[in-house]
C-alpha cells in the first residue's frame, strides 16, 4: 500500500463517518504541532490502517535470480543494465555466501567490457579474498592479467584554472563559514531573512560553497551511487543487513549507520514500498539524524529550546561554539529553524502531512528502540518531539531542500537533459529568496553533495541575491509561474520579471540598441561550433569561453531582458554543468526493481 492510497482510504472512511468537519476543527484548535500529529495518529490507530512492515532478508535464491537477469543483459551487450542487476544480486546475497562472490565476479566482467581496468581488478581481488567456486580461478586470473596489460599509470589530472573558477576565494569567517565575505544576512518584514551583497559582485564570482546536513540518494541511482557520500565509485559494496544501500567504503557504511541507517535499515523496504516522496523521506531522516547528533535526548531538547528562543533574533538558527555564533548546515539548529509556512497552509494540507508524520511515527516504533526510554516522562517528551518534528520537517522540506543533479548524455551524445541524483538540506542556500529572473545559480560536483553558488548577473552593493525555485521567466509565462509558486511555496512573486511581465525566451526579442562591438564578441565566442561543443560536454570549450561569457553578460545586463543576454546566461550554466561533471548515457538506462523482490 502506498502512502497516497492509505491517505485516500482514510479520507473516504472519515467522509462516510461524517467526521471531517469535527476533525478539522480539532486540528485548528490544537495549540502545539505535536498535538496535531498525535490526534491524527489516534485516528489512524482507531481505523487500524498502519501498514505492515515489509521484511526483505538476504536470500541466495533472489541473488541468483538477479544475477541471471544480469547475465541475460550482459549477453545482449547491455552493460549498464547488467551492472545494475549484478549490484542487485550483490545486495541480496548473504555476505559469506558463494552468491556474493559470483555477483562480484560477474560485475568484474562488466567493468572489463567497459574498459574499467582498475575497478575490474578490485572486484577480482575481492572475490579471491572470499569464499568462491574454484572453477572461476582460471577465468578470473586471465581477466585480471588482461586488465594489467591495459592498465597505464593513472592519476588525477589537476586543472588549476578549473579549480580557481569553482573555489570560494574569500570565505567570510566563523559565523557563516560557507559564504563569501562579500555577503551578509539581513532581515525585513517583507522578505524575512535574506542575503544581500556588501559590495559589487561580478558575474561568475563564487559566493557560497556549502556542505549539506546529509544527502538523500534518489531510488533511480541506488545501484550506481554511494548511499552516503554520493561517490560514483564503481566498486560499491552492500550494507550487511538490508538489501538496499550500497557504499563506496567501510567509512561511508559506518558513518551512515551512525547518522541514520541503523534506524532506517529495517524500515527501508517499507519506506520504498509505500512510495514516500523524497521530501517526506528527507523529513524522517532529519529527525533520526538530529537525535543521533546528540549524546542523549535531553541535549537535543536543549538544542531545540535554544533554537526556538532565538527565532525572533538575528541569531536564528545559530549555535554558540567557543563563544562565537555559528550558522552552519552541519548543526541541527540551522535546519530546525527553516520556515515551515504552517500559518499559510490549509487544514486539509496539514491533515495530509500529519497522516504521513503519523505513519513515520508508527514506523519508528517498529523493529528498533529509537523512540524508547526507561523514563516515563522522557518517553512522553520523546514521542511529542518525534511527532512534532516529523510534521515540521515534512512542511519545511518543499521550500528548503535542494536537488543535486547533473546533465546526462542523450542517445544522440548531447548533454542537455538534467538528471536528478539526490536531495539535501542546505541551511545557507535556504536563506535565498526566489526570482523568476535570478542573479545567482547553484551547481554541484558529480559525486559530492557540496553546493556552489555563483553570480549569474552583476549584483550591486545592497542588492539582494535571488535564486530560482523552478519558475523561470524564459520558460513559463507569468500566470503559470505565479500559480506554481503560490501552490508550492505559498507566496505571490513580485520579482522584476513578474512586475514587468518579462517575455519567455521564444517570445523574446533581440536588443536593438546593444553596441555592435558587444554583439560581435558574443557571436564570436558563442558561434555554432562552440554551442555544439557545449552540448557535447566539451570541457576544453567550457574552460575557454566561461570567463569571456561572464564579461559579456556584465555588459549586456542593462539591456535585459533580451535574447543575447539569455543566450549568454544559458551558456554560462552549461559551462558550470560541464565543470561539475556529466553523466554518461548508460547511467540513465535504469532497470525496474521493487522493494519486495520477486518470488523465486
Amino acid at each position: 500500500m502506498s502512502i497516497d492510497s492509505l491517505y485516500e482510504g482514510v479520507i473516504a472512511t472519515l467522509n462516510t463517518q461524517g467526521r471531517i468537519r469535527s476533525i478539522s476543527q480539532q486540528i485548528i484548535c490544537s495549540k502545539n504541532i505535536h498535538d496535531k500529529v498525535l490526534l491524527v495518529y489516534d485516528i489512524l490507530e482507531g481505523l487500524d490502517v498502519f501498514p505492515k512492515i515489509l521484511e526483505v532478508a538476504k536470500c541466495e535464491k533472489v541473488s541468483t535470480y538477479y544475477r541471471n537477469q544480469g547475465n541475460k543483459k550482459f549477453q545482449q551487450s547491455d552493460d549498464y543494465r547488467a551492472w545494475q542487476y549484478y549490484n542487485l544480486s550483490l545486495l541480496h546475497a548473504p555476505p559469506d555466501s558463494e552468491c556474493y562472490s559470483l555477483a562480484l565476479a560477474n560485475r568484474s566482467a562488466v567493468f572489463f567490457s567497459l574498459r574499467k581496468w582498475t575497478e575490474c581488478v578490485k572486484d577480482i581481488d575481492n572475490v579471491f579474498s572470499r569464499k568462491y567456486p574454484l572453477k572461476l580461478t582460471d577465468k578470473l586470473n586471465k581477466r585480471k592479467s588482461m586488465c594489467k596489460e591495459n592498465l597505464t599509470e593513472e592519476f588525477e589530472k589537476s586543472n588549476s584554472e578549473l579549480n580557481k573558477i569553482l573555489t570560494l576565494q574569500d570565505p567570510q569567517g566563523p559565523r557563516f563559514p560557507c559564504a563569501s565575505s562579500k555577503l551578509e544576512v539581513v532581515f525585513s518584514t517583507e522578505m524575512g531573512r535574506h542575503v544581500v551583497a556588501k559590495c559589487d559582485i561580478k558575474v561568475g564570482e563564487v559566493l557560497v560553497q556549502e556542505e549539506p546536513y546529509f544527502m538523500l540518494l534518489l531510488k533511480q541511482q541506488y545501484l550506481f551511487t554511494c548511499h552516503y557520500c554520493l561517490s560514483r565509485s564503481l566498486n560499491l559494496l552492500p550494507c550487511g543487513n538490508c538489501c538496499f544501500a550500497l557504499y563506496c567504503s567501510a567509512k561511508c557504511r559506518d558513518s551512515a549507520w551512525k547518522d541514520y541507517h541503523e534506524v532506517e535499515c529495517p524500515l527501508m523496504a517499507t519506506l520504498l514500498e509505500m512510495q514516500f516522496t523524497k521530501l517526506e523521506l528527507l523529513a524522517i531522516r532529519t529527525v533520526i539524524k538530529a537525535r543521533n547528533d546528540h549524546p542523549e535526548w535531553d541535549s537535543l531538547f536543549k538544542t531545540i529550546q535554544d533554537a526556538e528562543e532565538n527565532l525572533g533574533s538575528e541569531f536564528r538558527g545559530h549555535i554558540k561554539i567557543n563563544n562565537e555564533w555559528v550558522y552552519d548546515s552541519k548543526y541541527y539548529a540551522s535546519i530546525h529553524t527553516l520556515a515551515s509556512n504552517i500559518e499559510k497552509r490549509s487544514v486539509s494540507d496539514i491533515f495530509q502531512k500529519a497522516v504521513t508524520a503519523s505513519v513515520f511515527l508508527w514506523l519508528l516504533t517498529q523493529k528498533n528502540k529509537f523512540l524508547e526510554s526507561d523514563n516515563e516522562e522522557e518517553q512522553d517528551n520523546i514521542r511529542k518531539y518525534a511527532a512534532g518534528t516529523l510534521l515540521h520537517h515534512i512542511m519545511t522540506s518543499p521550500t528548503n531542500m535542494h536537488g543535486i543533479s547533473a546533465n546526462v548524455e542523450t542517445a544522440e551524445g548531447n548533454f542537455v537533459e538534467e538528471f536528478n541524483i539526490a536531495s539535501a538540506p542546505y541551511a545557507f542556500h535556504s536563506l535565498l529568496n526566489h526570482s523568476c529572473a535570478p542573479n545567482v545559480v547553484r551547481c554541484s560536483k558529480l559525486g559530492s553533495g557540496k553546493m556552489t553558488l555563483i553570480a549569474l548577473r552583476p549584483i550591486k552593493k545592497g542588492m539582494q541575491l535571488f535564486d530560482n525555485y523552478g519558475a523561470h521567466h524564459a520558460i513559463d509565462d507569468r500566470e503559470t509561474r505565479q500559480e506554481n509558486l503560490k501552490f508550492q511555496y505559498k507566496f505571490t512573486c513580485l520579482c522584476e520579471a513578474c512586475i514587468n511581465d518579462w517575455p519567455t525566451y521564444f517570445t523574446m526579442k533581440r536588443a536593438g540598441n546593444v553596441p555592435g562591438s558587444i554583439i560581435k564578441r558574443k557571436d564570436t565566442i558563442l558561434d555554432s561550433d562552440a554551442l555544439d561543443k557545449l552540448q557535447q560536454g566539451d570541457l576544453a570549450t567550457a574552460e575557454t569561453i566561461f570567463r569571456p561569457l561572464c564579461e559579456i553578460a556584465e555588459e549586456l545586463e542593462p539591456y535585459a531582458p533580451c535574447m543575447e543576454l539569455a543566450d549568454c546566461q544559458e551558456s554560462i550554466k552549461q559551462c558550470l554543468q560541464i565543470f561539475g561533471g556529466l553523466v554518461p548515457y548508460g547511467y540513465s538506462q535504469t532497470v525496474d526493481w521493487n522493494a519486495a523482490p520477486p518470488k523465486v
